[in-house]
């Protein structure tokens, strides 16, 4: 059975769809919760892919969280390997600083559903072709990224320029979280314990907007997590 490395960084923030994918298709998902404590292996052997998730911290912030550190390790070892990679928000960012770019605070946070609309560089790409119509992910992240060198840019938002990037073939930044379902979502705004107000943003809306929002959006996150896993050796 090929089995794939899951990096979890906060409490919520699980695999969600993208656990389910894998399940589907027999596929063994471990999970290291590094943002409660859990080690990140260093030891890539047992794992055909690797995944980082979401978080609440910024990818800069790795006085205050060191396992950060740990994970940029695990992802240029990843790269080394030629293992296939995939970032999500706080993954993607990490991806990008781990390899050549920098990341840093955006000019203000993107929470809820914009457009993300796909360069040309999106119709040939091997995950995302048949999927550039533009779309309305959920958005939660406060920092973007620059690039890392090489990388080719597949998508952007009006405030992200930096939606979405591969690498090597197949290494994957996603900035929006294509991986949260309906259930995910309730349970991060559940247990926000007010930040999202603190920021402008109405809770029980988002969530009423998710309810639209989200269906539309799985079908292209079942069959982009599904030709993903059809990367691993």
């Amino acid at each position: 059975m090929k089995r794939v490395l899951f990096i979890q960084n906060g409490e919520q923030d699980h695999p969600g769809l993208f656990a389910k994918v894998l399940r589907d298709r027999g596929i063994a998902l471990d999970i290291v919760n590094a943002g409660c404590g859990e080690s990140t292996p260093t030891d890539l052997a047992p794992w055909a892919g690797i995944a980082v998730g979401g978080g609440g911290m910024s990818a800069y912030e790795t006085e205050r969280y060191p396992f950060l550190r740990a994970e940029e390790t695990l992802i240029r070892s990843a790269r080394a390997a030629e293992k296939p990679l995939i970032g999500m928000c706080l993954g993607a960012q990490l991806m990008a600083g781990a390899l050549g770019g920098r990341v840093f605070p955006n000019r203000a946070k993107e929470i809820g559903f914009y457009d993300v609309r796909f360069t040309p560089a999106a119709g040939s790409d091997p995950l995302w072709k048949g999927h550039t119509e533009t779309f309305q992910p959920v958005q939660w992240h406060g920092d973007t990224f620059s690039l890392p060198p090489g990388a080719v840019l597949l998508a952007s938002s009006d405030l992200t320029e930096n939606q979405l990037y591969r690498l090597d073939g197949v290494a994957y930044g996603l900035q929006f979280h294509l991986e949260i379902d309906e259930p995910v979502l309730t349970e991060m705004v559940e247990t926000d314990d007010g930040w999202l107000p603190q920021n402008g943003v109405d809770p029980q809306q988002f969530l009423r907007e998710a309810r639209l929002a989200i269906p539309k959006v799985e079908p292209i996150a079942r069959s982009v997590f599904g030709r993903w896993a059809d990367l691993l050796p």
